[in-house]
């Protein structure tokens, strides 16, 4: 009878370390050779949360946008601070599934932010003629 109790509580121990009762799981990206991540993007699910965590130099510019089915995370390169920051985003889940890619954008040393805003600046010629259709 000993040994039968001895077994039963090994095996209510070993079931601990294999049955995750918090719904919680973590995942580690490995594959960052030539983008612009620091360390590698850890994506945690808590309970049907998902987020994305990872670290960029200081002046890299993030942004993220849901496109399709896919949470685009784009990295756009803006000199370099030797200072590191560290980035949690929430991610959507579309049909049940999330999806994550990284963009890199390496554009050297200038503000990108400014000089996309200068150039789109100027009001077009002439406004465009259109119907919208309500239904």
């Amino acid at each position: 009878m000993k040994n039968f109790t001895i077994a039963i509580a090994l095996l209510l121990v070993m079931a601990s370390f294999t049955t995750n009762l918090t719904n919680n799981t973590t995942k580690v990206l490995t594959d960052i050779e030539g983008t612009l991540l620091e360390t590698s993007p850890v994506i945690e699910n808590n309970n049907g949360e998902t987020t994305v965590t990872f670290t960029v130099d200081q002046n890299v510019v993030i942004s993220s946008s849901l496109i399709g089915e896919s949470n685009e995370i784009f990295l756009i390169e803006n000199g370099d601070s030797n200072q590191s920051k560290t980035v949690t985003l929430g991610l959507q889940t579309v049909n049940g599934k999330t999806a994550t890619a990284f963009n890199n954008i390496y554009e050297k040393n200038y503000d990108v932010a400014s000089l996309d805003a200068m150039l789109t600046l100027s009001d077009p010629e002439r406004r465009p003629r259109g119907v919208i259709i309500w239904e």
